[in-house]
Formats: C-alpha cells, structure tokens, sequence
C-alpha cells in the first residue's frame, strides 16, 4: 500500500473516531434536571447582576489587598493567584481563578489531595484566607465571564469529578446547576478530604438544592455564608464518622504493633547485654 493511501486512511479512521467526553455524563437530559420556573429562567440572573453591582467595587479592593498580602509572602507575582482546571455545567471545564494558599507539592494536586497532604502545604496566610473563604475573591472573575455564579455547587478538579462520578451513582447530577462560589453544601458540610462517604453526602445536599432551588432558599445561603465565614470555618476539616473511625482503629493497631516490638526488642538487647549489678558499699 502506497505512504499516500496509508495517510488518507488514518484520517478517515481519526474523523470517524468519537471524541473523548469531559466527564461521564449521569445518562439524564440535562434539560431534565435543571430547575424550572420564573426564578430558575429569569430571577436568578437578576440575583446576579445585583450581586455583582454591589460586590464588584469593594470585592476588587479587597482583592487588591489580599494580592499584596500574598506577594509579600511569596515573593513572587506568579504565585499570588492559582489557576486549576475544574469541571463545570454540563461537564464543560473552565479554569478557576484563587488565591494561592498553598506551597507546591511535591507532587500533582490530585496525589496531595488523595494522600492528605494539603493540611502541610498550607501557609499561615493562606489558613486564615481559607477560614474566611477570602482565597474565593477572584472567582468573580469566572462570574463575569459566565463559568460560575454566586451560589451553586462547588465545581471539582477534574480528577476528583471523574473519581467521585465512578464510585458514586449519579454524582454528576450537580453539574446540571452552574458552579458557585459558595452553596448549599459548603456552609453545611465544609471541607472533604479523600472519603466516599463524606462526597456522597455532599452530593445529597446539592440534590437538596437543586429539588428546594428558590430565591427564599438563595438568600438563606447568603446569609449563612456571612456568619460561616466571620466565625472562620472555610478551612474546617469534616472527616465523616465512619472513615474517622476507620482510621483511628489503624493507627490504635499500629501503635500497638510497634509498642510490642519495642518491647520485644528492648528485652532482647537486657538479655543479650545484661546490666552488672551494683552492690552496696558496706557490703564489698
């Protein structure tokens, strides 16, 4: 077969390959499970547009001051803000816009959030931007160029979309709703690390919202926001029970191991190298 045929082969055969989807999709017409009505179509995006007339003037100061906080402590313009890709509506990525308050890892994102190292990769600085949810600020960039809104379900990495959606059934519900700086679920369950039981419940109470979605429960969020961020729980670790217990079980195990082994070796080393005796002085 001639080099010529060869090639218009393979580009047949690539056209004709299905394109790689962003994320598993839940099966459901995106259509189906958006909310529907007045407020869903039209009041929403008026809730929106007043928030930003009244956010953006002192939220752009306030971004102003905190970018300098983080430049004097990193030194270094390039890691004032942190760009990751997450996964949005519908599936679609778009990249999301915070303030650094980590160092780099040693490895990807993704390993330090699956081994738990980012609790030691945070800087002071950037636990009191987490505790006050100020980390969030330039996400009003995405709201401004239609990727997030104010309140919504918290957008994933895309690793963690694709782990969560394949261990937990109908996990990708939440992507019907746009992403949102703060939501249901994050002023109730605060911060998951790496547990299947603690996503599963995040993803009960985004169906919570996503069946209850109403301006009346939008403003509760609102204001529950404001109280959960001047009592500085951003950056509050909530292990769920179960794997809490798991783990504490282990970790009792281990200590318990090693202290055998200690003690097994320390009597050991006293019968190896037995201590000479030390006899009264009257008596010698």
């Amino acid at each position: 077969m001639s080099p010529e045929l060869e090639s218009l082969l393979e580009a047949q055969t690539a056209q004709t390959q299905p394109r790689p989807r962003a994320v598993r999709a839940c099966g459901t017409d995106w259509e189906q499970l958006a909310p529907r009505g007045f407020y869903a179509r039209h009041g929403r995006r008026l809730l929106d547009a007043t928030l930003l007339a009244l956010c953006l003037f002192p939220v752009g100061l306030l971004i102003g001051v905190v970018g300098l906080c983080n430049l004097a402590y990193f030194r270094d313009p390039r890691k004032v803000f942190f760009v990751q890709e997450r996964v949005g509506e519908r599936g679609r990525k778009f990249r999301i816009f915070k303030f650094r308050t980590m160092h780099t890892p040693r490895f990807s994102a993704h390993e330090s959030w699956v081994h738990g190292y980012d609790r030691e990769r945070v800087t002071w600085l950037g636990r009191f931007l987490r505790s006050t949810h100020l980390d969030e600020l330039p996400q009003l960039l995405n709201v401004l160029r239609g990727e997030m809104t104010f309140i919504g379900p918290r957008p994933e990495m895309v690793e963690i979309e694709a782990w969560a959606s394949e261990h937990i059934e109908g996990f990708s519900k939440r992507l019907a709703l746009r992403p949102g700086i703060t939501g249901y679920a994050q002023i109730t369950q605060g911060y998951t690390g790496h547990s299947i039981e603690a996503y599963s419940e995040k993803l009960d109470l985004n169906e919570r919202y996503r069946a209850g979605y109403s301006f009346a429960l939008d403003l509760e969020i609102l204001a529950r926001t404001v109280g959960w961020t001047l009592r500085g729980r951003g950056w509050n670790w909530k292990l769920h029970s179960v794997a809490w217990k798991l783990r504490s079980s282990a970790l009792r195990a281990r200590n318990k191991r090693l202290r055998r082994e200690i003690g097994a070796k320390a009597t050991r080393l006293a019968a190896k190298h037995p201590a000479p005796s030390r006899m009264p002085a009257r008596l010698r």
